[in-house]
This record gives C-alpha cells, sequence and structure tokens, in this order.
C-alpha cells in the first residue's frame, strides 16, 4: 500500500503548480486560478507552447500535472500520495495519476487530452456530468489569446508541412474555437485548398462558416481519404446547410462503414424535413448498414416523426438494428414505444434489455416500474446493476439520469 505524502511533498507539489500558474501568467496574461474552466485554457496553453519546447517536457509533465492534480483535489476531492498518483477522488473514492496524464498530453496531443481526463474522473468518481458551465470565463480567456496574436501563429502552425499532422491538428482544433468572424476569409482558403481542407474541416467544427458549404462538398465528392471525408462530414454537419442532406446521404451506404457512421452524425445535427423523409426511405430499404447509420441519425435528431420506423425496426430479424432502435428511443421518449419495449425486455441480447429498459424508464409511465424490477432478477450481472439504478431513480419520481450507449 503506498503511503500518503507527507507534507514536504505536498508543499514541492503546491509550489510546482504555482510555478505553472506563474508562467501562464507571465507569457499569457492569463490567470489560472484551478477551476474547471482554467483546465480548458490550461489544455489550450498546451497546444499553443508546449509543444515547441521538446527538450522541456520532463520538467513541463511535472509542473503540468501538478497543476492537474491540484484542479483534481480543489473540485473532486482526493490526497495525494507518496508516488505522485492521488487517491480517495470522488464519491466511490477513487484513484488519478496526474502525472502520468501530464507526461501524456504532452507526447500524443489532445487524444490523451488533461480536459477529457478530468471529465471522466467527474462522471465516474462523482457521477457528475456538468463542466467548467462559466461561458463568460471561457470566452474571456480565449479574447486574451486572441488579443495577443496567438490564432495567427496557430493559423501558421496549420500551413506548415513541415510539422507533424497532429501538431497541424490541434492547431485546428484551438484556432476554430478562437477565431471570430474577422478570419473566415482565411477559413475559406483551407477550405478551397485540397491540402488544407482536412484543417479547414476541423477548424469549421469550432467556427462553422456557412459559406464553406459550397468548397467542402466538392472536396467530399473527389477526396477518397477517410480522415478528410470524416472531418468534412462532421463540419458540414456544423454548418447546417440544409442543401448539403442529399450529398451526405449518398455517403450512407458508404463501402466504408465508419464513412456512412461520420455521414450519420451530420445529418442527425442538420435536421430539417427533407432529412426525415430521406432517413425514414432508408429505414424502408433491406440494407442493414444504411438503417443502422439512419438509425444514428434519428437519435441525434430527437424527431417524434421517426418514432414509427424505430418501433418497426424493434421487431427486426437483426438483432443490431434491435438494439441501435431501443437505444435511439431513449432519446425520443414517447408512448407508442411503450408496449414493444416492454417486448424487447425478454430479448435474448442483454444490450436490448438494457438500452429498451432505460428508454421505458425514460417515458416515464409508471406501468414500467414493476416490467424493469423483473430484470433485478436477470442472468447478466450488467442487465442487474442497470436495472438497480432504473428502479432506484424510479422510487424516487425521477427519470433516468443517463443514457446508455
Amino acid at each position: 500500500m503506498i503511503p500518503n505524502a507527507d507534507k514536504k511533498i505536498i508543499d514541492q507539489i503546491q509550489e510546482q503548480a504555482e510555478t505553472f500558474v506563474k508562467l501562464a501568467e507571465r507569457k499569457y496574461r492569463v490567470k489560472l486560478d484551478y477551476s474547471e474552466e482554467a483546465l480548458v485554457l490550461t489544455d489550450d496553453l498546451v497546444t499553443i507552447f508546449l509543444k515547441l519546447h521538446k527538450e522541456h517536457y520532463i520538467k513541463a509533465a511535472v509542473f503540468l500535472g501538478s497543476y492537474l492534480g491540484e484542479t483534481i483535489i480543489r473540485n473532486l476531492g482526493g490526497k495525494w500520495l507518496k508516488d505522485y498518483s492521488i487517491k480517495k477522488v470522488g464519491k466511490v473514492k477513487g484513484n488519478a495519476h496526474p502525472i502520468t496524464r501530464a507526461r501524456k498530453r504532452l507526447a500524443n496531443g489532445t487524444e490523451d487530452s488533461l480536459v477529457t481526463y478530468y471529465r471522466n474522473l467527474k462522471i465516474s468518481n462523482c457521477k457528475d456530468a456538468a463542466f467548467a458551465t462559466d461561458r463568460a470565463k471561457l470566452d474571456a480567456y480565449g479574447d486574451i489569446l486572441l488579443e495577443d496574436g496567438l490564432h495567427l501563429e496557430l493559423l501558421e502552425r496549420i500551413k506548415d508541412p513541415s510539422l507533424y499532422r497532429y501538431v497541424r491538428e490541434e492547431a485546428a482544433e484551438l484556432f476554430g474555437r478562437l477565431v471570430k468572424d474577422d478570419m473566415n476569409e482565411e477559413i475559406m482558403k483551407l477550405a478551397s485548398d485540397r491540402d488544407l481542407v482536412y484543417y479547414s474541416a476541423i477548424a469549421l467544427q469550432g467556427h462553422p462558416v456557412s459559406e464553406a458549404y459550397e468548397p467542402l462538398i466538392r472536396q467530399l465528392k473527389t477526396n477518397n481519404t477517410f480522415q478528410f471525408k470524416q472531418q468534412i462530414l462532421l463540419a458540414l454537419g456544423k454548418i447546417g446547410n440544409p442543401e448539403a442532406i442529399s450529398d451526405i446521404s449518398q455517403f450512407l451506404d458508404n463501402k466504408d462503414e465508419l464513412v456512412g457512421h461520420f455521414a450519420a452524425i451530420a445529418l442527425g445535427k442538420i435536421g430539417t424535413d427533407k432529412a426525415v423523409e430521406n432517413l425514414l426511405s432508408i429505414m424502408a430499404g433491406s440494407k442493414t448498414p444504411p438503417k443502422l447509420h439512419a438509425i444514428t441519425a434519428m437519435e441525434i435528431m430527437a424527431d417524434n416523426r421517426t418514432v414509427p420506423a424505430l418501433v418497426e425496426a424493434l421487431f427486426s430479424n437483426d438483432e443490431e438494428i434491435r438494439e441501435a432502435a431501443a437505444r435511439a428511443l431513449q432519446y425520443i421518449p414517447d408512448e407508442r414505444a411503450f408496449q414493444p419495449l416492454l417486448n424487447c425486455l425478454s430479448d435474448r441480447s442483454s444490450r436490448l434489455r438494457i438500452y429498451a429498459a432505460y428508454a421505458l424508464a425514460g417515458i416515464g409511465k409508471p406501468e414500467a416500474l414493476p416490467h424493469i424490477k423483473k430484470l433485478l432478477t436477470d442472468d447478466v450481472q450488467t442487465v442487474r446493476l442497470h436495472a438497480n439504478n432504473l428502479v432506484r431513480w424510479l422510487k424516487e419520481g425521477g427519470l433516468p439520469k443517463a443514457k446508455v450507449i
């Protein structure tokens, strides 16, 4: 068993965290206060600055990890251990490894984001999904970075072919979150360049520009690289131009199922009557992959007009389609699905039994409770655990506090 950190170690950690705070204030005029909003900024500062100074990785990991750890303790609770990990985080008294995560963030980029790590800790250990809710504070941080012209440095990094792709991806993502409309012309130039449209699409997800619709569609039709198609589809979903629906719908039946998945996300975000019509037409067909993608889009749209098609899908011979339909109905509580979902509680698929139970609970009819209670003796432990949560929530008079994905 690892012993608790003594006062000397804790003082050192807090001093290292404060060193990071002072560095950020001196270099970027921002005050990190160990809040969740400041953690978002911290991730951004790693993207902006620390990536350029690889010789400082070891020292930076200590400073960054110390700051992350102090943020966790001040917001979620916990105590430092002698090995620089943290114990007793949150209600379930879990563990955290902030120094390790800081090293990964510096080495691997935003795929090992500090924010993602913290949010997962908060959800799993505190059962709380709320995060960094002070929008004004986040905007103020961004404005300070813009005043210093850091977005122009990011733009140059995006254009630099000598840099690693993940470095340019990080720059594009942050560029899109920082910039205002005065940079729309620059984003359009990126979108019209075959070699740079990928990074433009990433930026457009943070700062949608309606005029980028046409160059993105052209690139979507002519570029065969999966990564390019993925980002372009996500950007089109953010832009939300209904004229894109027909072009995007064609990709639901793409031979690459991942492309179909991202096309479904884009359609779901755009919505509109035309999207509903296209999705219902696909559901009336016989092919499984496009049906699954159509259900994903319906889940995102949460439009009641799709409920009859989803109910019909609950009776499909294909287990994947039944599961997908029940999962989607969690987001579209509708009494028309009540009886079919009850039937699903005895399906051979344990996942379907779970999805159906959550969808039933979401409809809010008291009659669902005795049926969900029967799952407390299910053969599968995971089903029993989910049923126990649902029964507790329903007895308290509330709706499910979570969805199952």
